[in-house]
């Protein structure tokens, strides 16, 4: 398995490679709200309530769907 390093927040967290972004920040201790996101179900995404800024994008993301 190959980990990643992503820095949430300040904090640096090491996940698997193709970790969302909502997974990682619970790694970090960082809860980033969510509606119709479940790890065990597929991503919608429709809700948009986890938009996240990520350096380098011109635009917020979603992180249920970010990884």
């Amino acid at each position: 398995m190959e980990l990643v390093t992503v820095f949430i927040d300040g904090k640096e967290v090491k996940v698997p490679k193709g970790t969302n972004l909502i997974e990682a920040a619970k790694q970090a201790g960082v809860e980033i709200p969510h509606y119709s996101y479940h790890p065990h179900l597929s991503i919608d995404g429709n809700c948009r309530m986890c938009q996240v800024q990520v350096e380098g994008q011109p635009k917020m993301t979603i992180a249920c769907n970010t990884g």
